[in-house]
């Protein structure tokens, strides 16, 4: 990877400015509230994806997508902007950044008392890199001893993520080891760092797969740091101020949204295993679970059906119904409605490439396909 260095002030809006590094790139910084900056990274200018996701400050996203530049839901609460020669220094109420030269940023927050004081910090010795082959970026801050760091959704391990490597790449870890397997299902790049008495938050909207080091990689060569790499896309991360762990935390809600307000009933127990659905005579076995809850008086609300009612052999089919395990399945369904229990089939996102119906599937263009060849 090449780091980025020097840099020049390019633009200025009521948003925030935009910085031409080493001649090709475009580093910009916005301020979208008073304790809630964004910096973005336009590789020789241009975005790896002009859309996003992740960001929802108002309603949630649409299907197609939120434009990766706008700025919409924020209120753009102004700066203060001061430019020196070796640096440059942007300021909200509550937020300071300061861009050195060559290229590293340091933060600071607006204490009680009105003064700043340190936040966070790049790593001086490249802070900044995209791939010179490929479409890889990293980013690299400081790390300091007394920091705890917490959040990256579901991960294994203690809750004090410090002094380990995590990667966000959506697998299927059934069975995995509590204490130390990764990766696992969850894709959340998003950290809440306690130091001494204030927290901040750092979200990266990125989705292809990534790595962010926590104090597992040493290099004596550099200071201590922690590193945040994607294998793909934009390099894209807001940076905001508790001062609180709740306040970073409702920040980040804000920022992503909301989770989904469930019904009632999921609220309740819910019940699951694999082992009814891999049995021969599953509906009897499922049955029998019902009757179980009423015998000793459990109340149950839903059950997850797993994926054994899909299986053909020992794999399993998304959308296919083996009525040898499970012959009736409209009255097994019956019968758990009248329970009170509600059913959550378990579909999985894939079709294996020998699944039944792959061939019509393909041919009625139904799959994701891939950029480049246009196959599924």
């Amino acid at each position: 990877m090449k780091t980025l260095k020097h840099w020049v002030l390019a633009a200025q809006d009521a948003a925030g400015v935009e910085l031409r590094v080493d001649d090709q790139h475009l580093f910009c910084l916005r301020v979208l509230e008073q304790g809630l900056f964004r910096v973005l990274v336009q590789r020789r200018g241009e975005l790896a994806l002009d859309r996003t996701w992740s960001i929802a400050p108002t309603d949630d996203v649409p299907w197609e997508g939120r434009d990766r530049l706008s700025n919409q839901g924020f209120s753009l609460p102004g700066y203060a902007l001061e430019q020196f020669e070796d640096r440059l220094v942007m300021s909200s109420d509550r937020l300071r950044v300061t861009v050195h030269q060559p290229l590293w940023l340091e933060w600071e927050y607006r204490s009680a008392d009105g003064s700043w004081l340190p936040l966070a910090s790049d790593r001086k010795t490249g802070a900044y890199m995209l791939a010179v082959d490929g479409d890889g970026s990293a980013h690299y801050q400081r790390r300091y001893p007394e920091e705890r760091y917490y959040g990256l959704g579901e991960k294994a391990g203690d809750l004090n993520r410090a002094g380990r490597r995590f990667e966000m790449r959506n697998l299927d870890a059934m069975g995995y080891n509590a204490a130390s397997t990764d990766p696992l299902y969850k894709h959340i790049p998003f950290t809440l760092t306690r130091r001494g008495d204030v927290s901040f938050g750092l979200f990266y909207d990125n989705l292809s797969n990534v790595w962010l080091d926590l104090g597992n990689e040493l290099d004596n060569y550099h200071l201590p740091y922690r590193r945040f790499n994607a294998e793909a896309g934009d390099l894209d991360y807001y940076m905001f101020l508790g001062p609180t762990a709740l306040d970073v935390t409702k920040t980040l809600v804000r920022l992503t949204g909301k989770t989904t307000f469930g019904p009632k009933w999921s609220l309740g127990y819910s019940g699951s295993t694999m082992y009814y659905t891999d049995a021969p005579d599953a509906q009897q076995q499922l049955l029998k679970f019902i009757n179980l809850c009423r015998e000793q008086d459990i109340a149950c609300d839903s059950f997850q059906l797993s994926s054994g009612y899909t299986s053909i052999g020992n794999k399993r089919y998304v959308f296919n119904w083996n009525y040898d395990k499970i012959p009736e399945p409209k009255v097994m369904s019956q019968a758990f409605l009248d329970a009170g229990i509600r059913l959550a089939a378990n579909i999985k996102p894939c079709l294996l490439q020998d699944h039944p119906q792959y061939a019509l599937v393909a041919q009625q263009g139904l799959f994701i396909r891939d950029s480049q060849g246009g196959c599924p």
